[in-house]
């Protein structure tokens, strides 16, 4: 199979919504806010790239680092035993 990463995502996205994952956009986030940082491309609505128009390749950087750090702390707010193992 070609393309198995984008399968396994898509695949793995439809349980997220079933299952009410909130742990896997998570890591969803996480590993596309990687992938930018490694390429120097955002996909978005159309391509953004670190080349062309870096001012706005930066602010989709934070822009996409704050939906990260406030989907932990949502995910922590409403599960706040998944911290126990902290102490």
């Amino acid at each position: 199979m070609k393309k198995w990463k984008t399968f396994i995502a898509l695949t793995l996205m439809f349980f997220a919504i079933i299952f009410n994952w909130n742990w896997f956009w998570i890591i969803f986030l996480l590993l596309g806010l990687i992938n930018i940082l490694k390429t120097g491309t955002i996909h978005f609505v159309e391509e953004v790239s670190k080349k062309e128009t870096p001012k706005l390749y930066w602010i989709m950087i934070v822009i996409w680092s704050l939906l990260i750090f406030y989907s932990i702390y949502d995910y922590i707010m409403d599960n706040p035993d998944a911290l126990e193992f902290l102490t």
